[in-house]
């Protein structure tokens, strides 16, 4: 048997094993390759990740802006409630019962004394449902007025008439009302409270305890308040990047660094509509690819995840095949479609220490590139089965 003919019946073999070879195969006849792109591949820069990088990253920081009208001192000393349809005021005028008699309609005929321990029945003009207040001051005859904003933002007063409450605070009402009884009453004395707070609300929604709808009171509403108020966050919540939905767009505060840094920008006073939404970590995860011990996805913690604590978590570098000047950080995955890229050198002493200041942000990708002898290694792995092969056919054909 000639080389010849040995070289023929192994290309035979091989156009049969291509055919007949065991395992995944795709049928390819039926598809069309797509046409190559005429324009070259773009390039992206690296940023190596040393001192001088840390450097620019400290000078170049600006102040953290918040994306909503924030909570600071200012703003909470100034904050007012405004009343809305629905709300119900407390109204008490000092020294004149007959106007806040105490079933709480003015105008109302006085309640009969009680007999034997049965409770009087209420007057022909009472509004059915109405709200009896007792009197304020025992013994001073005063009572309280309970009234409801209507749906066209008035409420009614004896002496007064109708009058436009919706917008207001109840102090502007109070000087209404005072400017109106001062027409028939000298030197009229107000007391007007919000007793019933029904017009404002938020929507606290996700990974709560108790998701609830709050009401907006007297109280400024923050974002944590309205967190605490519904049970607390769960513990796969994200708080990082709790949202608040406020006409139609949605904004990220980072709640995760309120509680740690107590950053006061991030505790936003809430409004009338606004929506609070609290997510889980699946989208705050890292992916730790390429020559590592185990590849894996890692998720944040509080929102935080340093280089070292991702290569830690993937089982570090394999020695055998990781290229350790070359540990890549890509960035912006999810946001555009050019990425930021960062590149590590780990045989550098000072690395050691710089990858635990190197905060990775939610969907980066951390790729240990693989050395040059472990990628001339595989490429032999491939081609010594066919060596083999033609090497022990060339023994059996002498």
């Amino acid at each position: 048997m000639t080389i010849k003919t040995i070289a023929a019946g192994l290309a035979a073999a091989s156009l049969c094993a291509c055919t007949l070879a065991p395992g995944p195969y795709l049928d390819t006849k039926r598809l069309e390759p797509a046409a190559p792109p005429e324009q070259t591949a773009e390039k992206f820069p690296v940023h190596t990740i040393d001192v001088g990088y840390f450097r620019q990253q400290r000078a170049a920081a600006v102040p953290a802006v918040c994306p909503l009208t924030c909570l600071t001192p200012q703003t909470r000393g100034h904050y007012e409630y405004r009343l809305g349809i629905g709300d119900q005021l407390s109204i008490i005028v000092w020294d004149h019962p007959e106007l806040t008699g105490s079933m709480g309609i003015a105008g109302s005929t006085p309640p009969l004394p009680a007999a034997s321990g049965v409770a009087p029945s209420p007057g022909p003009t009472q509004t059915q449902g109405a709200t009896p207040i007792a009197p304020t001051m025992t013994g001073s005859g005063e009572g309280g007025l309970t009234v409801r904003v209507a749906n066209n933002g008035t409420i009614f007063f004896p002496r007064v008439g109708r009058i436009k409450v919706q917008g207001m605070t109840a102090q502007e009402v109070q000087a209404a009302l005072t400017k109106g009884l001062a027409r028939t009453i000298r030197d009229p004395q107000l007391d007007v409270r919000v007793s019933g707070f029904n017009s404002q609300s938020v929507q606290v929604t996700g990974n709560l305890r108790t998701p609830a709808s709050e009401a907006i009171t007297d109280a400024p509403l923050t974002v944590l308040d309205a967190i605490n108020r519904a049970g607390g966050a769960l513990p796969d919540a994200d708080l990082q990047n709790v949202g608040v939905t406020r006409d139609g767009k949605r904004y990220t505060v980072d709640v995760a660094a309120l509680l740690e840094t107590g950053d006061p920008q991030q505790n936003v006073l809430l409004k009338d509509g606004d929506i609070i939404d609290v997510p889980d970590r699946s989208n705050s995860r890292v992916f730790v690819l390429g020559e590592v011990n185990k590849p894996t996805s890692l998720p944040m913690n509080r929102g935080r995840l340093t280089l070292a604590d991702a290569l830690t978590g993937a089982g570090s570098l394999d020695v055998k095949t990781g290229d350790p000047r070359y540990v890549y950080v890509v960035r912006g995955a999810d946001k555009t479609l050019t990425p930021d890229v960062y590149q590590l050198d780990m045989t550098q002493v000072d690395a050691l220490m710089l990858m635990t200041k190197f905060d990775l942000q939610p969907k980066d990708v951390v790729y240990v590139q693989v050395s040059n002898a472990a990628r001339f290694n595989r490429a032999l792995e491939q081609i010594t089965p066919t060596l083999q092969s033609i090497f022990y056919t060339v023994q059996l054909s002498r």
